[in-house]
C-alpha cells in the first residue's frame, strides 16, 4: 500500500533551498509520506544532492525546463498518495509536527476538500519586514506570522466565491488537499494568480475546508520570487483576474462585480464597453469611476497643501 501523503516539490536551480526543505521533511514525526521532486534545473546540483543524500526521493529531471506552472503540475502528477502536500522549494516545514498537523486537519473533518494553515514569512535577502505589503501579526525581526482573519473565514464559508475579494489562504505551500480520482492542478493558462485558480477548483468540488492559524510552514520571501516580476499595473494581472472572473462565473455575485469593477476595470482604465461585456452595468461603472475621480482630486489637493506647508 502506498504512502498516505504525497509531498510534491517543483524546483529550479536552487539546491541549497531544496536541501533546507528536505531536511525539514525528513525530521517530521509523521512518516507516512512519499516525496516527489520535479526538477527544472539547468545544472546538476539538485540531482547530485538527491542521489547522494536523499535516495528515497522520487526524482525526475526535466531535460528541457517546463517553466513555473507547468513544473508545479509535473510534481503534482507524480503523486500516488491520498493527500497532496505541495511544497515550493524555497519553503519548509516550520516544526517537526507540521505535516502530522496538516493530516489531522483533514482527518478530523472528512468533508473538507482541503485544509490550510497560517505561515511564517521569512526574509531571505536581508529584507526589512516593515516594507512588506501583507497584513502582519507577530512581527519578530526577520520574520512575521501571517494568517487568515475570522472575517475571511466566515466569508469563505458562506460563499466560496468571496475568495475573489481577497486571498488570505496564502501561498500553495500552506495547503494540503485530497487527491480524489484526479488531482487538482494549477490552471496552465493562469499567470499572476495561479494559486487562486487552484483554490477555486478545489472549492468547486466541495466548499468545506479546514483551517488553523498556526504557522505550520515557513515561506521564504525574496526578490526573485515569480510574482515579484510583475509591476503594480501589469496588464497580465488584469488578464488573469478577468479570466478568473469569467471562468468561475463570478459576475453572478454582486460583491464580485463590485470588486472587479473597482479594483480592475477602473484601476486599469478599462472602458464601459469592457465593463458591459463582463456583465457590469453602466450605473456601477459610472459610480466606481466617479469615486476614483474624487479620490484622485482629494489626493492632489492634500499634496498641494502639504507642499505649501513644507515651503513655509
Amino acid at each position: 500500500m502506498g504512502a498516505k501523503v504525497s509531498i510534491c516539490i517543483p524546483c529550479y536551480n536552487n539546491a541549497d533551498e531544496v536541501e533546507r526543505l528536505l531536511k525539514s521533511v525528513y525530521c517530521q514525526n509523521y512518516t507516512d509520506f512519499e516525496v516527489n521532486l520535479s526538477d527544472d534545473s539547468t545544472n546538476g546540483e539538485t540531482e547530485n544532492l538527491v542521489r547522494t543524500k536523499y535516495p528515497n526521493v522520487n526524482y525526475r529531471h526535466n531535460n528541457k525546463p517546463y517553466g513555473h506552472i507547468f513544473n508545479w503540475n509535473a510534481a503534482i502528477r507524480m503523486a500516488n498518495g491520498s493527500y497532496i502536500k505541495i511544497m515550493f522549494s524555497d519553503d519548509w516545514f516550520t516544526d517537526s509536527t507540521s505535516l502530522g498537523e496538516y493530516v489531522a486537519l483533514l482527518e478530523d473533518k472528512p468533508d473538507a476538500v482541503f485544509a490550510f494553515s497560517g505561515s511564517r514569512q521569512v526574509m531571505l535577502d536581508g529584507q526589512d519586514p516593515s516594507v512588506m505589503h501583507h497584513v502582519t501579526a507577530g512581527h519578530q525581526g526577520g520574520y512575521y506570522d501571517r494568517y487568515a482573519d475570522e472575517d475571511f473565514i466566515c466569508r469563505l464559508g458562506s460563499d466560496y466565491r468571496n475568495l475573489f475579494l481577497g486571498n488570505q489562504i496564502g501561498a500553495p505551500s500552506s495547503i494540503i488537499y485530497r487527491k480524489g480520482c484526479e488531482p487538482a492542478l494549477f490552471d496552465e493558462q493562469s499567470n499572476w494568480a495561479s494559486d487562486m485558480f487552484l483554490y477555486f477548483d478545489l472549492l468547486e468540488k466541495g466548499s468545506d475546508f479546514a483551517y488553523t492559524k498556526k504557522p505550520l510552514v515557513s515561506i521564504g520571501v525574496h526578490e526573485n520570487q515569480y510574482t515579484e516580476s510583475f509591476s503594480e499595473r501589469d496588464i497580465r494581472i488584469y488578464r488573469d483576474y478577468r479570466y478568473m472572473y469569467t471562468k468561475y462565473h463570478l459576475q453572478e455575485s454582486r460583491a464580485c462585480r463590485e470588486y472587479f469593477t473597482e479594483k480592475f476595470i477602473i484601476k486599469y482604465h478599462m472602458g464601459i464597453r469592457e465593463a458591459k461585456a463582463l456583465g457590469i452595468s453602466r450605473c456601477m461603472w459610472l459610480r466606481k469611476w466617479a469615486a476614483e475621480q474624487r479620490a484622485t482630486v482629494q489626493c492632489f489637493v492634500r499634496n498641494q497643501f502639504k507642499r505649501k506647508r513644507d515651503i513655509q
